[in-house]
């Protein structure tokens, strides 16, 4: 009967280890399909239909200047993407520290505001430049908040 139990929960853990390995490997570290390494037109969701309105012209400025915050961006995107998984590691260690955890938190906090800052600026320079609209639809929303790690050209972290 014991061997039994220990059978059924080695199931159950294995079972969950696959189940949450496969749930992590979804793309949404930024490297999903398309220009940029995320869905839509200019390399981030919310860019496809206000992208589709500007002449290739526009459609060319619109690239550099995303370029341009793309690299400006990267580091702080990529440490950003460690930090999340020092993160992840520390909240699943057998005997999470609350201290570090509650550290990391904040510094990841502080990182966010800088790479949502970057985005504003990023925005009002294409409102400036572009015009209006070619952003998505709601003004910050396509801006491309990724989904994931924050590896993606849009920041915040994969296509969010």
């Amino acid at each position: 009967m014991k061997g039994k139990t220990l059978g059924i929960a080695i199931t159950a853990l294995a079972t969950l280890a696959l189940t949450t390995s496969l749930a992590m490997a979804r793309p949404g570290g930024g490297q999903g399909p398309g220009a940029g390494g995320c869905p839509g037109a200019g390399g981030c969701p919310g860019y496809g239909g206000g992208m589709a309105q500007l002449t290739p012209e526009k459609q060319a400025e619109f690239q550099k200047l995303h370029d341009v915050y793309a690299a400006k961006t990267a580091q702080l995107r990529a440490d950003l993407g460690v930090k999340r998984a020092e993160l992840n590691a520390l909240a699943v260690a057998p005997n999470p520290d609350q201290a570090k955890i509650n550290a990391l938190t904040q510094e990841i906090g502080t990182m966010i505001g800088k790479l949502m800052a970057e985005k504003t600026a990023f925005h009002i320079q294409v409102t400036k430049e572009i015009g209006p609209g070619v952003m998505g639809m709601g003004g910050m929303g396509g801006m491309g908040y990724h989904r994931g790690g924050g590896a993606g050209p849009c920041g915040g972290g994969g296509c969010q």
